[in-house]
């Protein structure tokens, strides 16, 4: 006689996207891109009246308010909004203070989390015919 075991498939789910185990306020949520946009026009007034930078805090704007609307964001715009990222970077990377620190730490965590969403979102890729 045979006997046959059935055995329940385990599903696991890992959340590796950049803000998993970092809590909402290390990145640029809940009032805190207001602050930081502040801090930009204070300290890089010529950047803060860049399109890029416009376009930065309008895709981070939309995240907060419903993160799956950044989906619908252009392809162009998405260009912008990553060499925004880079610009901000490069900009508080200049200034050695905490603010700038912690600002670069909370931009880059969010533009990591975006981006995130813009590839995990990303159509799968047409199949390859070998003939």
């Amino acid at each position: 006689m045979t006997t046959l075991q059935a055995t329940a498939a385990t599903t696991t789910n890992t959340d590796d996207s950049p803000a998993a185990k970092k809590p909402a306020s290390a990145m640029l949520v809940n009032g805190s891109e207001k602050q930081f946009a502040a801090y930009i026009e204070r300290n890089a007034s010529q950047f803060s009246r860049n399109t890029n930078w416009q376009t930065y805090m309008r895709v981070v704007s939309l995240y907060n308010q419903h993160p799956v609307a950044v989906l619908s964001i252009s392809p162009a715009d998405r260009i912008k909004f990553n060499e925004a990222s880079t610009q901000i970077n490069t900009l508080l990377a200049k200034q050695k203070n905490v603010d700038a620190s912690r600002w670069t730490n909370q931009a880059d965590l969010t533009t990591r989390m975006i981006n995130f969403l813009w590839n995990s979102d990303q159509a799968p890729s047409e199949p390859l015919v070998i003939q």
